[in-house]
């Protein structure tokens, strides 16, 4: 086999993929490249700007090969072929192992039924989905056939063979095609109604509708056009509730991503017709170093070949690499023209801005699953009292973190993990009693010395009755002295290091006092640790904004005497602000339960009052 300097020498100035494997043969990455050669070296230069993904990946490639392809397309489609069947470990994977539920519309029938199902397949029936809850599917199927009573059943249709309607029918959600009671062009007029309403097509659905309830009053036909009259009526009233976010936005999808320190996610806005109909997120493990244009890319080609319908235009938060090629290859699996377009203003990239915001809560909520799993195996906390050279296994782990606004609202946060699961029954919060002035070292004694002495009182509080075998404070060397001089005047011996950040803010070293450890080594403690400092880093900013909240809604009324919580409420609720109160007689005041005369021109005078000081 030629060594890496050899491959590296003879790599063809052509387009093509590229294969990276470790000392075992395996497969650690495979990449695509316009010009093999120029690609593929880069990777072996000595660059400063290089980052932490791309020089780990460097240092574990042990053999190199590459394919040569005619074209960039071929590349593209050839890379993510070798990627689904390789799956390295390095590159963009989508995390989906969830089978989505679709609804299938079996045109290729006489008669079609409506049925949910979790498997596309190419047999002429038309899909409809994904749908991320199983609840939201059965709703949706429940309410199609309540507009239009399309079956479910398998029974054969035949006219010769009559059969009894079954209770569907009865109850007005199968149009009964089994017995008769429908001819074959008016069953298939409701399914192509309940096609175009399922794609968002309702003002389509409404005009035929409309029309063939006009059609049926002219025939004096009452009965059938009274049921099509509230068909209409339920479409009105379900349009109404939809959120619409464009009229000119017929078909589109709207492609965001996010990342932290190590992970990105993708989250896709399905807008038909006008309407926002779904939305789908995926995380993509491990890529938070990758550049976002590679990773938007990655993500398109392999969204798209797993879910069959692809709309005329995608808006997209980044350019891809790439980005015609893509095109070409969307548009050919298409059959007609697709469009990527990456807005920078205007209502389309609000829908960006949401998108973001989706993939944000996808990757929260995976961290926090990630942190839950991670906190199962006692593998991690063995690795981390190696790596602290802690005296016990840290079984319960405190961490503390403050948060101000300025001079006040001067709070701490303590959370509890415990067995490496975040134990939010013994989560606490302090207030600063002492501490009135900004001091985090100050705040986080205090902190301290109250948990700690509420310990030494024998406190019946099942968060403070027992020691944690280890305590990590949101902070440097200097946060970590601070609570050390605490537990050593209290004469309490319990492990403390601090959760240093980056000036990216990105959790990367534990210190304590005296040495630092970088985490950047291993990824599992990294994760673990880092998701401790933003729980606790949460939790306090969350006491912190309740805090200031009260002190902004709290009302001019408060000042007065006998305006109890009870009367305040009856005056907002009477008048609606204070301002109205103010504006309003004294009668009218006194108008309000528990308000006599005398106390409306209490308050009316110390209304006016406070608006002249």
């Amino acid at each position: 086999m030629a060594s890496i300097k050899e491959v590296l020498n003879n790599l063809p100035e052509s387009p093509g993929v590229y294969i990276m494997k470790d000392e075992d043969g395996v497969v650690i990455y495979v990449g695509k490249a316009k010009i093999l050669k120029n690609r593929v070296r880069s990777y072996f230069q000595h660059r400063d700007d290089r980052d932490e993904k791309t020089a780990m990946l460097v240092s574990n490639v042990k053999s190199l090969e590459y394919i040569v392809t005619h074209t960039e397309e071929e590349a593209l489609i050839l890379e993510n072929t070798l990627i689904k069947r390789h799956m390295p470990k390095y590159n963009i994977l989508l995390k989906d192992d969830k089978t989505y539920p679709y609804i299938r519309i079996t045109t290729q029938e006489d008669f079609p039924l409506v049925e949910i199902t979790r498997k596309i397949k190419k047999d002429g029936a038309k899909y409809f989905g994904s749908f991320v809850k199983m609840s939201a599917v059965r709703d949706s199927v429940e309410l199609l056939r309540r507009l239009f009573p399309i079956r479910t059943c398998k029974r054969p249709i035949s006219p010769d063979k009559k059969q009894k309607p079954c209770l569907y029918y009865h109850i007005g959600m199968c149009s009964a095609p089994c017995v008769g009671n429908i001819s074959k062009e008016e069953y298939n007029e409701l399914v192509k109604n309940a096609i175009a309403f399922l794609e968002g097509k309702h003002e389509d659905v409404l005009k035929k509708l409309q029309a063939e309830m006009e059609k049926l009053s002219e025939e004096l036909q009452f009965e059938r056009a009274a049921v099509i009259r509230d068909r209409i009526r339920s479409i009105n009233e379900i349009y109404k509730k939809q959120a619409v976010a464009s009229t000119k936005f017929d078909e589109r999808d709207v492609v965001a991503i996010y990342a932290d320190s190590w992970h990105y996610a993708a989250s896709v806005l399905s807008i038909r017709e006008g309407n926002l109909i779904g939305k789908r997120s995926y995380v993509l493990e491990g890529m938070g170093a990758s550049p976002p244009g590679e990773v938007i890319g990655s993500f398109l080609l392999q969204y798209y070949e797993a879910n069959p319908e692809i709309p005329r235009e995608v808006a997209l938060q980044y350019e891809p690499e790439y980005m015609d090629a893509i095109a070409g290859l969307l548009t050919k699996k298409r059959g007609s023209k697709v469009t990527l377009v990456v807005p920078q203003r205007g209502v389309k990239a609000d829908l960006i801005d949401m998108a973001v915001q989706n993939a944000r809560e996808e990757l929260e909520l995976y961290n926090r699953n990630v942190l839950a799993s991670h906190a199962k195996s006692l593998e991690t906390l063995k690795k981390l009292q190696n790596m602290l050279n802690l005296p016990s296994l840290p079984v319960v782990i405190e961490a503390y973190d403050i948060s101000n606004t300025g001079s006040s609202e001067i709070v701490a946060s303590m959370v509890v993990f415990t067995e490496g699961r975040a134990d939010t029954q013994k989560y606490r919060r302090f207030k600063m009693k002492v501490i009135t002035e900004q001091n985090d070292y100050g705040s986080m004694q205090e902190t301290l010395l109250r948990r700690f002495n509420r310990y030494l009182g024998n406190s019946t509080d099942k968060a403070f009755s027992t020691l944690p075998n280890l305590i990590l404070v949101d902070g440097g060397a200097q946060h970590v002295n601070a609570a050390k001089e605490v537990l050593a005047d209290l004469g309490i011996d319990v492990p403390i290091w601090g959760m240093a950040k980056d000036d990216r803010h990105r959790t990367h070293r534990l210190v304590n006092g005296i040495t630092g450890i970088y985490l950047n080594q291993d990824r599992e403690i990294l994760n673990f640790i880092a998701s401790i400092q933003n729980e606790a880093h949460r939790f306090a900013l969350q006491y912190n904004k309740a805090l200031r909240n009260k002190r902004m809604v709290k009302s001019a009324l408060d000042d007065i005497p006998g305006v109890g919580n009870t009367r305040k409420k009856s005056l907002l609720k009477a008048f609606g602000s204070v301002k109205k109160i103010k504006e309003a007689r004294v009668e009218d005041i006194a108008k309000v339960k528990g308000i006599s005369r005398k106390l409306a021109e209490t308050i009316k005078a110390k209304l006016n009052e406070s608006s002249t000081n």
